[in-house]
């Protein structure tokens, strides 16, 4: 998905700097510049921020979470590591 946001935004990109330059306008290229920057930066954290709630080897080597096991007729079907509850 980011990929694809990322992509996306270099085509648009793309194409208002060749007009830019078509038209030897520096303010668009500027404009078009800072709007590939700032993109990118939005990307970038929304792809970090959707990875706040995913344990990592790190968290499961200091013993912060749990494995969550799903049985189905006393067989497993399905695991997930999941974060401790916190106590109150």
């Amino acid at each position: 998905m980011i990929i694809a946001i990322i992509f996306f935004g270099l085509i648009l990109a793309g194409h208002i700097i060749f007009h830019a330059i078509k038209n030897e306008s520096p303010l668009c290229i500027g404009t078009a510049l800072t709007g590939v920057a700032l993109g990118i930066l939005i990307a970038i954290e929304i792809d970090t921020s959707n990875k706040e709630n995913i344990p990592s080897a790190l968290d499961v080597y200091q013993g912060k979470t749990t494995l969550r096991i799903t049985y189905q007729d006393s067989i497993a079907v399905d695991s997930i590591v999941v974060f401790k509850e916190k106590e109150k």
